[in-house]
């Protein structure tokens, strides 16, 4: 995945492709006093940009026009913002804005614009959607009206990306059009909704509002809902193993989609249970389904199952519960999945908000955490991220204390202190410290393990390390008898439902020592929200369902992603993540 593909997954924004730059880059300058080759220099500059040739871009603006007052180096300064956005370096991006808003051109309203225009696509690719709004907001009021429908887009699909925790936290704000774009968001969220409830909410609500920019141009998603017939299912098959090693997940699953089912008030579908261990095989499972002539399926939930589906024509549409290593399109064929790979790419997101690019890994050596610890290394690859180290450990106190000291260098440091001492014959008085150009430690355990990890951390004085993880670390609910000091300054992805302001699975049962149950009924509930939807993701591919699984989208691939919130405990409670309170601001002192 390159930089642009990058910057898509998580701007969910199609519209910038790559050789394309944001309108507000292109400027004339003839009559202004630049000279030729000056601007030659920046011209050749953007080509470099278009042509995703990044690192020139900044090099030619760097060597040749930037260093040169004159009235093209505020427009210098925002394509070489953009440029290093697009190479992950969020702190040296701002720098370059900064930089621009110091000029005195800057002062001008239409190069505000700019600079507000350039900052929030920056923010948008590193996934920054609170101040992505507050700056869209601001420019809703000031751009001229040929300019106004772009930042309209670009701002719904910002406030789509919002968590739930954000969008309240942003109500406190009282402002009536900001609230008015929240409003019509959460009626897309209300999964008590049908769609044609949905529509009929937002046209109550545009009426009420005729002179919200909303109401006047309302969000494609909600045109193409309006335009589409019987988008919602009349007939839907639910096709998982409910029976066999499977059966406690399966039956999981259907709690989770018959909450979300019950909690629709109108104009449910029938629904049919095929269990897949009652036939000889998945075709014949699958055959079953076709029967019943469903508008759409669900399952199944065995990657070997899902591999063979792949291969076989699909006269329904199906929604698989798992994915292929190597998916790739298959008509009818949706996948729908747990998988860590969405949860690893928000946590390398998060951290680069916050400029950090250098990470560690760290694991238990379960066969899945080795799995796991394999597919941070590839995301890192694809994301720019340079790993320091990587290691595995024995669950023993020494096996943790060897892997820590590997990790963190002090191995290293004792070996320089042993080997002084030998040369000097007197013994030397030091203290071993930690390794100075990591940003975090990506861990890979359960809440019990990290437990003796974080401690370690401190006490070879990398306290201000944070340790990211996947949700698969908050396995089960907290144990009491842990101190609260031992697992704080940890951060871990979850499914929405699993937060403390969620009530959609309140009525299920809860399994205290499974939070991965928990999850899979999020997944149940999800899955029929996607049997409504499906629809809506291929005829608008920017759309956006906030879940209980995360935000999700969908690829060119058929493959629905999801975003998952980033959660910490304080004091014993789990709470939301904030990116600065955990990462140490960098200043990019290379220039």
């Amino acid at each position: 995945m390159d930089a642009q593909q990058n910057a898509a997954r998580y701007t969910g924004n199609g519209s910038t492709q790559e050789g394309t730059l944001p309108p507000s880059i292109y400027h004339p300058f003839k009559g202004t006093g630049v000279s030729g080759s000056l601007a030659d220099a920046y011209n050749s500059a953007k080509i470099d940009y278009e042509q995703g040739e990044y690192q020139h871009t900044i090099d030619t603006l760097e060597n040749k026009v930037l260093p040169i007052n004159s009235p093209i180096q505020f427009d210098a300064y925002l394509l070489a913002a953009l440029a290093t956005a697009n190479l992950d370096d969020s702190i040296e991006a701002l720098n370059y804005l900064a930089q621009a808003g110091k000029l005195s051109s800057a002062s001008y309203p239409d190069n505000q614009n700019k600079l507000k225009q350039t900052k929030a696509s920056v923010l948008e690719y590193f996934g920054n959607w609170v101040e992505v709004v507050m700056l869209r907001m601001d420019l809703t009021y000031n751009l001229p009206l040929n300019d106004r429908e772009e930042n309209q887009t670009r701002l719904w699909m910002a406030v789509q990306n919002l968590t739930q925790n954000e969008i309240e936290e942003l109500y406190k704000q009282q402002n009536p059009i900001l609230n008015g774009w929240l409003n019509i968001s959460s009626i897309l969220r209300d999964q008590s909704l049908s769609i044609e409830q949905q529509i009929n909410v937002f046209k109550k609500w545009q009426s009420e509002n005729p002179s919200h920019p909303a109401a006047i141009s309302p969000p494609q998603d909600f045109e193409i809902m309006s335009s589409v017939e019987k988008m919602a299912p009349k007939k839907i098959v639910l096709m998982l193993p409910m029976s066999g090693n499977l059966e406690r997940a399966s039956q999981a699953i259907v709690d989770g989609f018959f909450a979300s089912f019950y909690n629709q008030k109108e104009a449910r579908p029938q629904v049919s249970i095929v269990n897949v261990n009652e036939y000889q095989n998945i075709t014949e499972a699958l055959n079953a389904a076709n029967e019943k002539q469903p508008d759409v399926i669900i399952g199944p939930l065995q990657k070997n199952n899902v591999a063979q589906i792949s291969r076989l024509e699909l006269p329904y549409p199906v929604i698989a519960l798992n994915q292929l290593d190597f998916n790739q399109y298959t008509k009818n064929l949706y996948h729908f999945s747990l998988s860590a790979e969405d949860e690893i790419h928000e946590l390398i997101n998060f951290a680069k908000q916050e400029g950090a690019t250098k990470a560690a890994i760290l694991s238990t050596q379960d066969t899945w955490a080795l799995k796991q610890s394999d597919e941070f290394r590839a995301a890192a690859v694809d994301e720019n991220i340079t790993i320091t180290s990587n290691q595995s450990y024995a669950n023993t106190p020494q096996g943790r204390q060897d892997a820590i000291q590997k990790l963190l260098l002090i191995n290293e440091s004792y070996a320089r202190k042993r080997l002084v001492e030998q040369w000097t014959g007197v013994s030397v008085d030091s203290i071993a410290r930690s390794r100075e150009d990591l940003d975090y430690v990506f861990y890979v355990g359960k809440l019990n393990d990290a437990k003796q990890i974080r401690p370690l951390l401190d006490f070879y004085f990398a306290d201000k390390i944070p340790m990211l993880a996947s949700s698969t670390l908050n396995d089960s609910a907290l144990d009491r008898s842990i101190k609260p000091g031992d697992i704080e300054r940890i951060l871990f992805t979850e499914a929405p439902a699993l937060t403390p302001n969620s009530n959609v699975l309140d009525e299920l049962p809860k399994n205290q020592n499974s939070n991965i149950l928990r999850r899979l009924q999020a997944l149940g509930a999800d899955s029929y929200l996607l049997a409504n939807k499906y629809q809506l993701f291929t005829l608008l591919p920017s759309t956006k369902i906030s879940a209980n699984t995360g935000i999700i989208t969908m690829d060119k691939d058929g493959i629905f992603h999801k975003r998952p919130v980033i959660m910490t405990y304080q004091k014993g409670n789990l709470v939301y993540a904030n990116s600065p309170e955990f990462f140490e601001k960098k200043e990019n002192t290379e220039k």
